[in-house]
């Protein structure tokens, strides 16, 4: 421990963040809205998701920014969940956009006959209640007052779901290279997910740290075969590696939990040439410090819980893996790097799966030892069909070996999901 001396701060804020959230119902908000909402006043939501459909809803996350007392509009802040019809034309709405309604603010309560405490869920995400407006409740007055950058980005990340969509690509294999790049799960049969869940594989059914991981690690590989080992250019190396990490967060849609896992592994890879006495889990520690000293509440989240637990895990036994990739022909080393990557990940996340979700995939080391390699391959030739798709010859090349790798991948998982056991329910 006096080794990282980050540990004698970073543990007494941890459990500091526990205690304050344990018994204060909120953590403050500046001038929240419900301070200032009553019923039946008007008030403004910044739309900040795109929709989320169920059999009978759609959801957005949004954000109250302005009241209306008396005829003069005060500004506010704090984020609702806002669900429409499916029969109303809430399908228009969009990233940025602005609507009026006086709908009222219902307080978010547990699902009935649910053990899930969804209520505690969502306060840790600062969300406290539901909004569900009625078709003709509301009226759009505005668009594109979010954040330019963000709106942007979820602009390439649209066209580039048409791109995999509009392809010669199967229902369900352009369903997975959606889930698999760019994180939607929109297009998913439940049937898909139910054998991905089972076979302990739903990581990589949306983008997460571990896809960014395995992708940056194949590219990495390239660079170093064209560098030739040059250590001059390994910092280099290094440093395009951290910019396609961050492009990815962007074409993504910049979601969170990739750029946590972009911005920890940028310092892992960085810090790693600045001076001496590197130390790389204490760099994943400083930068989990920044996390929480930004978000307190991000302790809570899981997204954050599986991203630092799976790159600890990856950090703590890199050393060992490293040894036997020594052992090994070069040609296998950037698979033996992702079977290892997602072994370690794995040990290490996997009493987290079992407490949240209260079920233990039998197989998983099994599935992800045969899935999580190819699935490097597969995550760069999704990239290569997006860039060089519309060329003629190579781009029908590139669908076709694309389809061919996700449907192999589909059959591996059918497969797994057929054995005796394959999860057990707690």
């Amino acid at each position: 421990m006096f080794k990282r001396p980050i540990l004698f701060i970073l543990i007494p804020l941890c459990l500091i963040i526990i205690l304050v959230e344990a018994y204060s119902s909120v953590f403050f908000i500046r001038n929240h809205y419900s301070k200032h909402i009553d019923k039946d006043m008007y008030y403004k939501v910044l739309i900040k998701s795109q929709p989320i459909e169920s059999k009978k809803t759609i959801k957005y996350k949004g954000e109250i920014t302005y009241y209306l007392s008396g005829n003069i509009w005060h500004s506010t802040t704090g984020d609702i969940m806002i669900y429409f019809s499916k029969t109303d034309s809430a399908h228009s709405l969009n990233y940025g956009d602005i609507i009026t309604t006086n709908s009222p603010l219902l307080e978010i309560e547990n699902r009935y006959g649910s053990s899930f405490d969804y209520k505690k869920f969502m306060q840790r995400q600062r969300i406290y209640d539901n909004v569900f407006v009625k078709s003709g409740n509301w009226k759009r007055v505005d668009r594109n007052k979010g954040n330019w950058l963000i709106a942007s980005s979820r602009k390439v990340k649209l066209n580039l779901e048409n791109k995999l969509l509009n392809s010669n690509l199967g229902k369900n294999e352009s369903a997975l290279a959606i889930g698999m790049l760019l994180g939607d799960k929109a297009y998913f049969d439940q049937e898909v997910i139910r054998q991905f869940t089972s076979a302990g594989l739903t990581h990589i059914l949306c983008v997460s740290g571990m896809n960014v991981a395995l992708i940056i690690i194949v590219i990495d590989f390239l660079l170093k075969l064209l560098s030739m080992g040059n250590y001059r250019l390994i910092i280099w190396r290094k440093i395009i590696a951290v910019i396609i990490s961050f492009a990815i967060c962007f074409i993504v849609g910049l979601n969170p939990s990739v750029l946590r896992v972009a911005i920890m592994m940028s310092v892992i890879l960085l810090t790693k040439y600045i001076g001496r006495g590197y130390d790389s889990i204490n760099s994943l520690l400083v930068t989990a410090f920044i996390f929480l000293c930004l978000d307190p509440l991000i302790l809570f989240n899981w997204s954050f819980q599986f991203s630092f637990l799976a790159v600890l895990g990856i950090l703590i036994f890199g050393k060992y893996l490293a040894q036997i990739k020594s052992m090994l022909h070069w040609s296998v080393k950037p698979f033996a790097s992702a079977a290892g990557m997602t072994i370690s990940a794995q040990l290490f996340v996997m009493p987290l799966i079992i407490s949240r979700f209260r079920y233990f995939p039998t197989y998983t080391i099994l599935a992800n030892i045969i899935i999580v390699p190819f699935l490097s391959i597969v995550l760069v030739n999704i990239i290569l069909f997006l860039i060089i798709g519309d060329v003629p010859l190579i781009g029908t090349v590139t669908e076709t070996l694309l389809n061919y790798e996700l449907l192999a991948m589909q059959k591996v998982i059918t497969w797994i999901d057929s054995l005796p056991y394959s999860n057990i329910k707690f």
